[in-house]
């Protein structure tokens, strides 16, 4: 009978169905702006309202959104993996959430300015492009990196239990 119990107690907290277990409005939201930035659009597309999905396609959502570069793709990672996430307030109602969030990225403005400003590079060199890209990688990679902040409130809606980004996407 105990071993029953416990497996019960263990599904009641673990399912979604009962209540437990759900993600709050700031989780979807996090995950949201983690797979947006860091250029993983199938996932993003996943966290989006089915209004917004009724306005775009995940074909068209990926093709406006994705970066065609291979190092731009590979910075995006990079500085996806600097960034940090603040929640400063969740308001629920029953079927919307509001959710106001601090986002602290790279200030890239700068970093450019400090690895770019003074480089001058040989005149001799031969790929000036790659070793540009190289200097920008290892400057982020170091650490230390100029931030800057970003304050927005997203809405999310509740769908069939679950929280969706509710982007107001037109056509």
């Amino acid at each position: 009978m105990r071993k029953l119990t416990t497996i019960i107690i263990i599904l009641l907290i673990t399912n979604p169905v009962f209540g437990f277990g759900k993600e709050a409005p700031d989780q979807v939201l996090t995950k949201y702006l983690k797979s947006l930035y860091s250029n993983n659009l199938k996932k993003t597309y996943s966290y989006l309202s089915k209004a917004d999905k009724s306005t775009i396609s995940r074909v068209e959502f990926i093709k406006q959104n994705s970066l065609d570069d291979p190092f731009a793709r590979e910075i995006a990672k990079t500085v996806s993996s600097l960034r940090k996430y603040k929640v400063n307030e969740t308001v629920i109602n029953e079927e919307s959430a509001s959710v106001n969030i601090t986002v602290t990225s790279p200030d890239m403005s700068k970093v450019m300015g400090e690895i770019f400003g003074p480089f001058h590079g040989p005149k001799s060199m031969e790929n000036p492009q790659e070793a540009a890209r190289y200097m920008l990688k290892q400057y982020l990679k170091k650490g230390n990196v100029p931030m800057v902040e970003e304050r927005g409130t997203f809405t999310l809606v509740n769908e069939e239990g679950r929280w969706k980004v509710l982007l107001n996407l037109t056509q």
